[in-house]
């Protein structure tokens, strides 16, 4: 049987989502470079302290009390809050680039549409500003912001623990340095996992917004799951689902999921679900994505393929999806 083409709706779908992930990937660099600056300020600070480490090999109690430790933790303090702002402004920048890609894109998604399906499809855009208000976790009191806020405060305590730890290991001068190092390098992998998060749930919404001032061409949308790579299985059970236009598509962090319209009176594009496109792959990349143990319970019909779909409360976001764990599948507990 021949597979039949993609469509055109899906086609420039994709291009939306390439287009998102270069933009992504530029604001990383950005923020990667900028760490890495803070990190070369800090690194003769980190030297000298190991040294001294290495010299005087002090107790925890000692360590606290010594001049170079403190002026080191003064300055990743004050390099942390600094780096703070530079993560505020690179979210707004990237967040207010989604919300106005996101009505550029679902323009370009009813025009598709209309050329899949033949017909000519109305398109009425909402304000950059208005969405903007409606997105509430990019309020300057909102907890996103506050989890910003306390970037600095966090590692630089983790900074504290972990050499403190490593004192009481024994560690030796270039070991310490590299302990250091290591336990900042944590306020990078949050400001990442911040930024793409909240561009990529900043894109969803803000797509979600111009679906309902469109409702009278589109009825819902449909999970389109980013299949490449190593996906997660959550997201693959939910790939190909329909939702209604108040549902929110609730990605886990760093998720790549993203909206189909589906257009009133018509099919829907995406004509393969998850389950389907997994039950296509051969047993080494199924085992790869679900595990061993959960492949296993899976293939002997233990769970249902959809019960690999979790819900996880965040701070920030409200309900993610997340993939359920084996025992939570076997016991049909949270």
């Amino acid at each position: 049987m021949t597979e039949q083409p993609e469509s055109e709706l899906l086609r420039v779908t994709r291009q939306f989502r390439a287009a998102l992930e270069r933009q992504d990937a530029a604001a990383l660099k950005r923020l990667t470079q900028s760490y890495q600056q803070l990190y070369s300020r800090l690194k003769d600070k980190i030297d000298l302290l190991a040294i001294a480490i290495g010299e005087e090999e002090p107790t925890a109690a000692q360590l606290v009390k010594m001049v170079r430790y403190k002026a080191l933790i003064r300055q990743v303090e004050a390099e942390l809050s600094d780096f703070q702002v530079i993560l505020r402004n690179e979210i707004g920048n990237v967040t207010n680039d989604a919300i106005r890609f996101a009505g550029r894109d679902v323009y370009r998604a009813l025009r598709a549409a209309g050329n899949t399906y033949g017909v000519e499809l109305g398109f009425n855009r909402l304000p950059t500003e208005a969405i903007k208000t409606l997105l509430g976790f990019l309020q300057p009191n909102s907890p996103l912001y506050t989890r910003i806020g306390k970037l600095a405060e966090a590692n630089a305590e983790f900074v504290r623990e972990k050499l403190i730890e490593g004192i009481g290991l024994g560690y030796n001068p270039r070991k310490v340095a590299a302990l250091i190092r290591d336990s900042l390098g944590g306020g990078l992998t949050d400001a990442l996992r911040m930024t793409r998060t909240a561009q990529l749930w900043s894109y969803r919404e803000s797509t979600r917004a111009n679906y309902l001032a469109n409702s009278d061409v589109i009825e819902g949308w449909i999970w389109w799951a980013h299949l490449e790579g190593d996906p997660c299985m959550a997201c693959i059970a939910e790939h190909g689902s329909f939702h209604d236009l108040s549902e929110t598509l609730d990605d886990h962090y760093n998720g790549r999921c993203t909206q189909i319209p589906a257009v009133k009176g018509f099919p829907s594009p995406v004509t393969q679900t998850g389950e389907d496109w997994f039950g296509k792959l051969d047993e080494s990349k199924q085992r790869e994505l679900l595990g061993d143990s959960k492949y296993e319970a899976l293939r002997d019909g233990k769970f249902e393929f959809n019960q690999l779909i979790g819900k996880h409360q965040d701070s920030v976001y409200g309900q993610m999806t997340v993939e359920e764990p084996l025992q939570a599948l076997l016991t049909g507990k949270d």
